[in-house]
């Protein structure tokens, strides 16, 4: 069933001072408050709204009707509070008989699209029964706090009228049974409300049902219904919002005045329709036949712009403004010298620790290298994207319409569409061809923008990123469509929602990855490694990659496709840590508020690093989808749909992938630390126990040998044990980060590479690059040792093989944009 959106907007609002008109109706950076949150809301997937009006119902519902003809309104004849105006609306959805889940917001709210998106996911993983988003504490909000119970899931919401009559009238209050001061509920507090919440229909009308308005301001509290659930053994859940700019109210004119500089700096308008930009800026924007040009010239101002991107070096350099002048000749080939042009570009990307982890919260480390893609792209009055690629012979030109696969009415949710039958019908017949990568990025961002038509495209395209090589070539493909796609419609993104966006979008060739990739490639800076994190999003911090290291990529020539028969084997891994996260939760009740692996730290959980392996042994070692169904009875629906992401391969090595993640997360927040420090022998360790849990055969004396990572039940008491050891070395090998698990999707070849890497003088350390099943490995090498390193790795490679081994230096270079010349 689907669910339905209620907005509350009945209240009197007196303090925006305006008799004329109601407060959800003040334009924020030009747009009516109101109709901003439902552009908001739709475009992060929700298609049915009911808006409760009361004062000034004439003026919301033209405000509104003007916009979204489609909205419904229920009427509330009297202020008594915000749970009455939801029991208005619960009322309209009896008699409709809807039976979805209901989400219930204010009209006075400016939300990211990526919260609402965030609070269903959690919803519906933990199979809840009211969801709300939360803030951080601060002591001058007014917000509701919201007190947690022993399995930090939501007990109560109190408010601060309720607070301040208890500490005048030192009487207490009533929380779940036991009454508490209003000291108490400050001190016990570190949350608040936000007035967004997700219910389950049942429980709402139910908890509706029981409200009362005994309280300091003698309303019906729609907070109280937190209270109501959890009393009634009903499963409440909280998202913690980490950033009070993705989740902002007002209640004044200066809050308003607030919100709008908020946003003017930050520049979106939710995830919907965008303020239109000013004219594109001509350094970006120019005729093709004047790119050319100035690329034939190579003034001054060339050079510098290019070298901010690239470095000083001059062979790099030339190599990009001979490749740039080869794209733009075929562009005035196909188009001519007098289309306006923009120049996009988007590298690869190198992850030096942190493999596997960023959907599960953990940190990666990367650098954007000086393998990339360009793109040229000249705007269209329709739909249409032509694409053109300088390699004709592999990449076939290909035409459509955005909106070919999206219909003007009934747009399902990004995830109900990628997963409906119209687009497993498309992807079938069309599964790895490299226009279904633009395709995902402009689909994407249509798909966000419901309420505009975006301009169609005519591109030629060039890159030297090397196909299946763990580089990120298709990530980069997505990435500088998407930079083309928002210069040329003006489109207004942070970079949380760009990277949100072109990570969501890939999912539509069938893989389901994080956003790490498509980070890396926008985050990426000149000289420098990035410390990346997520849920939130953030760079964390940049690094510089000592002069006295270098990279070489080595590619095994097996390469990998995401789209085609690898893709149940990324998604079958990316299971195992689903069901293991679920059923640690199920095991220990204390875990209920675990949202990500990474959250599995003795650290943050006050336990001993013994107790994490105890817990870990609770998971099979291996098990097949009757056991889980088993295990997980009452989660069924959730785990079919995760069983539904890719095809049956037998059974889920459950402990082996949670050990990896939980300890890969560990080494991807101490790599900065050691790379700032120069511990480069630490560095190489931690490289040999992250290849290892990857690893799938060890090469000795040129003989290879299967390769398997203890996880069993003795292992993991050993590592309790030694824990605790008077040994300091056995009290070393059982850290965590130096536990390599079992993920396992190297190859032979990968694992032959970094084997003859390591043996090497001056290699600090070796690994698979990317997320595996063909593609690169990765060396971390002194500099003076670079060559010596080549020639070993060609003459080895050629005499275990056969081939010519392809390997080359990488540096870091700055993230995707658009070239630009003044």
């Amino acid at each position: 069933m689907e669910t339905t959106c209620v907005i509350l907007c009945g209240g009197h609002g007196r303090r925006m001072g305006s008799s004329r008109h109601h407060k959800v109706c003040f334009p924020i950076a030009g747009v009516p408050a109101i109709v901003r949150i439902i552009d908001t809301l739709k475009s992060a997937g929700l298609k049915h709204f009911l808006l409760v009006v009361g004062q000034r119902a004439v003026d919301v519902m033209e405000t509104v009707t003007r916009v979204h003809p489609d909205v419904s309104f229920a009427y509330q004849p009297e202020a008594l509070g915000t749970g009455h105006a939801a029991g208005c609306a619960a009322r309209v959805l009896r008699d409709r008989r809807a039976g979805g889940d209901v989400l219930i917001t204010m009209g006075d709210k400016v939300i990211e699209a990526q919260v609402v998106r965030d609070l269903m996911e959690r919803h519906r993983s933990e199979a809840a029964d009211l969801t709300l988003a939360a803030l951080p504490k601060e002591t001058e909000s007014s917000a509701g706090r919201i007190l947690l119970n022993s399995e930090s899931r939501p007990l109560a919401v109190v408010e601060v009228a309720d607070i301040h009559r208890s500490s005048e009238t030192g009487i207490p209050i009533a929380v779940g049974g036991t009454e508490m001061s209003a000291a108490g509920i400050e001190s016990g507090s570190r949350l608040l409300n936000t007035s967004l919440y997700l219910f389950r229909a049942e429980s709402l009308h139910s908890s509706l049902a029981a409200l009362a308005a005994d309280n300091a301001q003698q309303e019906l509290y729609l907070t109280d219904t937190v209270e109501q659930v959890s009393a009634n053994g009903g499963a409440t859940s909280v998202l913690e919002v980490a950033d009070p700019q993705d989740l902002m109210g007002f209640n004044t004119p200066e809050e308003l005045l607030r919100i709008e500089e908020t946003l003017g700096r930050r520049k979106p308008h939710g995830e919907g329709p965008a303020e239109p930009l000013p004219q594109i800026d001509p350094s970006r924007l120019k005729p093709a036949g004047e790119w050319l040009e100035i690329l034939n010239r190579k003034p001054p101002s060339l050079r510098r712009s290019l070298s901010q991107v690239y470095g000083s070096g001059g062979v790099l350099l030339e190599q990009r403004i001979r490749a740039c002048r080869r794209l733009l000749e075929r562009f005035v080939e196909s188009h001519g010298g007098a289309r306006p042009v923009v120049l996009a570009r988007a590298p690869g990307r190198l992850n030096l620790m942190g493999r596997h982890v960023d959907h599960r919260g953990g940190y990666v480390n990367t650098m954007a290298i000086n393998r990339e893609i360009l793109l040229a792209a000249s705007p269209r009055e329709d739909d249409s994207i032509t694409l053109r690629h300088l390699s004709s012979d592999e990449f076939p030109d290909r035409t459509f319409r955005i909106r070919d696969l999206l219909p003007d009415t009934d747009w399902l949710a990004w995830m109900d569409f990628i997963s409906s039958y119209t687009v497993n019908q498309f992807l079938s017949v069309s599964r790895g061809d490299w226009s279904n990568y633009a395709r995902a990025a402009v689909l994407r961002l249509q798909h966000a923008y419901p309420h505009r038509r975006l301009r169609g495209m005519d591109c030629v395209v060039w890159g030297d990123i090397p196909l299946g090589a763990g580089l990120s070539s298709s990530s980069a493909l997505v990435v500088a469509m998407a930079e083309a796609s928002v210069a040329l419609n003006q489109l207004a993104l942070s970079t949380r929602q760009f990277v949100d966006l072109c990570g969501e979008g890939e999912w539509f060739v069938g893989s389901r990855g994080g956003i790490a990739d498509q980070a890396a490639i926008r985050g990426g800076e000149k000289d420098k490694v990035s410390k990346i994190g997520f849920f939130p999003f953030r760079i964390e911090e940049t690094i510089d990659l000592p002069r006295e290291l270098s990279v070489i990529i080595a590619n095994s020539q097996a390469a990998v496709s995401k789209s085609h028969e690898a893709r149940h084997t990324f998604n079958h891994r990316v299971a195992c840590y689903d069901l293991a996260e679920m059923l640690l939760r199920k095991h220990a009740s204390f875990l209920g508020a675990m949202k990500h692996l990474r959250d599995l730290d003795p650290g943050k959980l006050g336990l001993s690093q013994a107790e994490i392996y105890r817990l870990l042994k609770q998971l099979p070692q291996q098990t097949g989808r009757r056991g889980i169904l088993k295990q997980l009875q009452d989660q069924t629906e959730r785990v079919e749909e995760i069983f539904s992401t890719h095809d049956d391969l037998g059974n889920y090595p459950l402990r082996g992938v949670a050990l990896f993640g939980v300890t890969e997360c560990r080494r991807s927040d101490r790599f900065s630390r050691l790379l700032k420090d120069r511990r480069f022998a630490r560095i190489g360790e931690m490289m040999r126990v992250s290849h290892d849990g990857d690893r799938i055969v060890r090469h000795d004396q040129d003989r290879p040998r299967p390769h398997s990572t203890a996880c069993g039940d003795l292992h993991l008491d050993r590592l309790v044990r030694d824990s605790f050891s008077p040994d300091p070395a056995r009290r070393e090998s059982a850290r965590l980060w130096m536990q390599p698990g079992s993920y396992a999707c190297s190859t032979p070849k990968i694992d032959r590479i970094v084997d003859l890497a390591c043996a090497q003088p001056g290699v600090v350390g070796a690994q698979l690059s990317g997320a595996g099943l063909g593609g690169c490995a990765m060396i971390l090498v002194r500099t003076e040792a670079v060559e010596r390193t080549l020639r070993h790795l060609t003459r080895a490679w050629r005499e275990a093989q056969g081939l010519e081994v392809e390997a080359y230096v990488c540096r870091p270079v700055a993230g995707s944009g658009l070239i630009n010349c003044r």
